[in-house]
């Protein structure tokens, strides 16, 4: 199986789709500061929801797990 550059294989052998942040936004349909508010709040958590794309930089940009993302912010956006 061949994987691309946003793309990872899981322990389970599953491929995780790793997003940047305008991509997230588009694929969820939210603002980034709506985005960023979730993050700050802890709603998205670190290693979880997102990781650094250079873990020994603390100003990289960041990388989104679409899934557990999506799987998080579906029973919000039903109410």
């Amino acid at each position: 199986m061949s994987l691309n550059a946003n793309q990872a294989s899981s322990p389970e052998g599953t491929s995780i789709s790793w997003l940047t942040t305008p991509e997230l936004c588009s694929q969820l349909g939210i603002s980034r500061s709506k985005l960023c508010r979730w993050q700050q709040r802890r709603v998205l958590r670190q290693s979880i929801h997102w990781v650094r794309k250079n873990p020994t930089t603390a100003k990289s940009s960041l990388l989104w797990n679409l899934a557990t993302c999506r799987a998080l912010l579906q029973p919000q956006r039903q109410l």
